[in-house]
């Protein structure tokens, strides 16, 4: 895994943000997976400034959601949906069909089939772009998770429930998820793993020093053949020392 580190956020959000780009420029309906959540949000200004400019055309990209809180949707503005389409679609002016969304009130297992089905008929995702969380989720693939499963609906840890507070105004229920598995992740063409802030260094430094393993699920993507750790000055704290390291990582 490719370590690269930049001074501040906005650097890391436009060197991710970059790197869409490019792959828009090369295929213009490409299939991306971006995450809702703070450290996407310099990517998504990144992007937004490069289409006001007219550098980048996202008028035949596709975007498949990578997870929501189970019970939520679209119309609840601090639901995963409300925050990409608050803080992205509405921004790019993507239309309907660009966007593919899980349905978090519905039959879960019926979901999840059909979201199963849905990556297959787009071909696979092009570029999955996660942030990882203090107890090393993604998306909420949660510790103890099956790293050969699909999409699937999920129980939630109680760091997840804790620390998910932050994106509500007022405290919200969080029982549980529907969410793209480790498996359509690992099947993902391109996959960029961010972290910024000092909150992020102990975490990163787990890493990238602990064995892989799904007591801590970004360790999986140590074993992608395309996959990027981005990473401020202040969460870069975190790989001083580690055995990754140590070991040969390209750290730029």
């Amino acid at each position: 895994m490719k370590i690269q580190v930049a001074d501040t956020p906005q650097e890391v959000g436009a060197a991710i943000g970059a790197e869409i780009c490019r792959l828009v420029a090369q295929k213009p309906d490409a299939v991306l997976c971006l995450a809702a959540g703070h450290t996407s949000l310099e990517t998504f200004d990144y992007l937004v400034q490069q289409k006001s400019k007219g550098r980048c055309d996202f008028s035949k990209i596709r975007i498949v959601e990578l997870d929501e809180w189970t019970g939520m949707g679209i119309e609840q503005p601090e639901s995963c949906t409300g925050f990409l389409e608050q803080h992205l679609f509405s921004r790019l002016k993507l239309d309907l069909h660009q966007i593919f969304l899980f349905d978090a009130k519905g039959d879960p297992e019926a979901e999840c089939l059909r979201m199963e089905r849905l990556v297959e008929e787009l071909g696979g995702i092009d570029f999955m772009f996660l942030g990882i969380g203090i107890n090393g989720h993604l998306g909420l693939n949660e510790p103890g998770c099956d790293f050969e499963q699909g999409p699937h609906s999920t129980a939630l840890s109680e760091t997840t429930k804790t620390v998910g507070q932050k994106y509500f105004s007022s405290h919200a229920d969080l029982q549980g998820g529907i969410t793209l598995g480790i498996r359509d992740i690992m099947n993902s063409r391109r996959v960029v793993l961010a972290a910024t802030g000092s909150h992020k260094k102990e975490i990163v430094r787990r890493l990238l020093s602990e064995e892989v393993g799904s007591h801590l699920p970004a360790t999986v993507l140590r074993r992608h053949g395309s996959a990027a750790l981005y990473l401020d000055a202040a969460a870069a704290q975190g790989i001083q020392g580690t055995s990754l390291i140590a070991s040969g990582s390209e750290v730029k």
